[in-house]
Formats: C-alpha cells, structure tokens, sequence
C-alpha cells in the first residue's frame, strides 16, 4: 500500500501541468444529521442562530482545467463520516465519498478501466465533527425504538445502540450517500465559472492540549 501511494505521489509530480483553476460551491441536504444533537444545543443560543441547520451542508468544488479548458481534475470537501459501512464490515472500504469518487470518474473517463483515465475527482473531507451519513439516526436494535437521546444506549448498554440508514442495509446506504455527494459535484462542477486567482496560502497551528484550559462557568476552569 505504500508503494502505491508513492507511485501515485510521483505520478501525480510527473503530469503537473499549467492550467485553470474555478470554485462553486452550494447546499447538499438530507446526506448527513447531527449524531450528538443533545451535545450541540449546548452551545450558546447566539452561535446556534448563525446557521439554519445542526451540520453543516455546505459543499465547496474546484476544478481543474487545462490552458484548453478541457477538464483534467475536481477535489470538493463536504462534512460528513466515511461510516455508512458499519463495524460489521472487515473489508478495506473507501465508503461513501469513494463510491461517489468512482461515478465521477466514470462520468469522465467514460469507457477507460476505473482508476486509469486521466480524469481525477477527489471527494474530500471536511468539518465532519459530529456529521453522520446514518440519517435513520440510532436505534436500539433490540426494540426498534431510539436510543437514550443524552447517553446514546439502550437500557444501559451502548452495543445496543445503532446508528442506520437511509438504505436497507451498508451496502445501499453507501451506495445512496455516495450518489447524492456525486449528483451535487456534477451540478458544482458543471457551473463552476468563478476563477481562482491570486498567490497560495495556509495557516497550521499546534495545540498542546494537556495545558488548555476550558472556562465551564464564571467561577470554574478545568485543565
């Protein structure tokens, strides 16, 4: 695996090429819920009112042109898991965001062997934080009703607890998650018009956790 992942490094370093760069970006609703929704109303009124929903539904393209305008590449990034195949799985999966991956590039490379074109699309990830693809929410698998909304468990027991859908098993939840990311980055991708322009930039910050410290109230400072 490593040395696949270096030829593709290398490979990638070898076809670097001038070119365009657009942006679009847009909502992608009913792919993803809020899988700790107690958690976040913790948060202050005034920043909950910011946004309209619990996740963020924000998708957010780049494509990639040659000086021909010919389409060469797209990554987008839009929050949400890579768990709609669930622990029961112990295959090596590249989940939702792959098969959504895959039908773009299919789109794209038309007849040409998956993974062989020159077309690449990147389904990338974002601010997935608590950001679930099993929209069905969880379930107590042994009564079919939802869990302890604050303790996330069934009688006590967390095991019991499941989080599924939108499909009828992983397999089609992969499969309908990973074809609304697609539909949404061929809507993006298709209007993308805005150019990018302008020098490149990046912020990185460390943290040292272990001497943070967190203000629960005015009188009390955990570190």
């Amino acid at each position: 695996m490593l040395k696949g992942i270096l030829r593709s490094v290398k490979q990638a370093h070898d076809s670097t090429q001038p070119g365009y760069i657009f942006w679009n970006e847009g909502d992608l609703y009913n792919a993803s819920i809020n899988r700790s929704p107690t958690s976040y109303m913790n948060n202050p009124p005034e920043e909950r009112a910011r946004y309209k929903s619990n996740v963020d539904t924000k998708m957010v393209l780049l494509k990639f042109t040659d000086l021909r305008h010919k389409p060469i590449g797209m990554i987008n990034w839009f929050a949400v898991h890579c768990t709609s195949m669930n622990n029961t799985n112990y295959l090596i999966s590249s989940d939702n965001k792959g098969y959504a991956s895959m039908l773009f590039e299919k789109r794209m490379n038309k007849k040409m062997p998956l993974g062989k074109g020159p077309f690449v699309a990147a389904f990338a990830q974002a601010n997935e934080g608590d950001v679930s693809p099993n929209t069905r929410g969880p379930k107590c698998i042994d009564t079919g009703l939802p869990c302890d909304a604050e303790t996330s468990t069934c009688d006590g027991q967390n095991l019991k607890c499941i989080a599924s859908g939108p499909g009828k098993d992983m397999f089609d939840s992969t499969r309908i998650i990973g074809k609304k990311q697609y539909e949404k980055a061929v809507e993006l991708f298709d209007a993308a018009d805005k150019p990018v322009t302008g020098p490149v930039s990046f912020a990185h910050q460390f943290v040292d956790m272990s001497r943070a410290t967190v203000r629960v109230n005015e009188s009390t400072n955990v570190s």
